[in-house]
């Protein structure tokens, strides 16, 4: 007799605001045994939890109740992690289809669906995703490890839209700006950071362009220093990585603030 060849085990993150929809989803992928990393509601939500979890497929309704819709966060999902992403969407208007492909998903279901159709959706993504790692023509890049160590180094991290608007900001930087990350988000960075050229002995005018944007050609800015709550100035190196879509363009930017101790002055 043939033994029967198990299936890997597949982690699943769940992005749907409707409470109803998201519990069928879950019970649908609990009899084929998926494993769900997480459910959440909202983009900024989603963004999140795959830099935590780092899952094998998002599934992703498109209209969130966050402020960051599900194509938006899919398009920085991709980018950034290279994790297959199908949408759900009750939309399948023109308009939407048209924004959609730009996240470059992996599949894109109608509501409602089946289990049949959710499967077989799943199924798929995950064999072509299997087979485009492996591919000689495959490079990952450092992007991804960037993302994920924003979680656990006491460096502050964002991601930034190609306008400076933060889409996510890791626990130091929460820490550092005193604010919770769902109140920063799509708030433009320079509301938050200023910042001093130690050199001129000025105040840089636009934080974003003078100093964020300049970093990605620089590489790293130095001799720059942030304006802190009490109002003193902290010595800080500033690194900033574009976000690449799949066709190259770029939709955004990682940047890390490190604050220099005493010794590294």
């Amino acid at each position: 007799m043939y033994e029967t060849k198990k299936r890997p085990l597949t982690d699943i993150l769940i992005v749907e605001d409707d409470d109803i929809i998201a519990a069928l989803i879950e019970r649908f992928l609990i009899q084929r045994n998926y494993v769900i990393t997480a459910k959440v509601a909202t983009g900024e939500d989603a963004l999140y939890k795959t830099a935590e979890y780092l899952p094998d497929l998002v599934l992703m309704d498109i209209n969130l109740a966050g402020k960051i819709d599900g194509i938006t966060a899919t398009r920085f999902i991709t980018a950034i992690f290279h994790i297959p992403v199908i949408f759900l969407s009750g939309q399948d208007d023109d308009t939407t289809l048209e924004r959609a492909t730009l996240a470059n998903p992996a599949s894109f279901i109608i509501k409602p669906f089946n289990s049949k159709n959710l499967y077989l959706n799943i199924e798929i993504a995950l064999r072509n995703d299997r087979i485009l790692k492996q591919s000689k023509n495959y490079v990952a890049g450092n992007i991804r490890r960037i993302a994920r160590a924003a979680l656990s180094e006491l460096d502050a991290y964002f991601i930034l839209d190609s306008r400076g608007r933060i889409l996510f900001i890791n626990p130091y930087g929460e820490h550092l700006l005193n604010v919770h990350r769902n109140d920063v988000i799509l708030k433009p960075i320079g509301k938050y950071l200023t910042f001093y050229d130690t050199r001129q002995n000025t105040i840089f005018a636009d934080t974003f362009l003078d100093v964020i944007r300049e970093s990605l050609v620089l590489g790293v800015r130095q001799h720059i220093a942030v304006k802190m709550s009490d109002n003193s100035y902290r010595h800080v190196v500033i690194q900033s990585t574009s976000i690449r879509d799949f066709e190259k363009e770029t939709i955004g930017m990682i940047v890390r603030l490190h604050m220099k101790t005493k010794k590294e002055l």
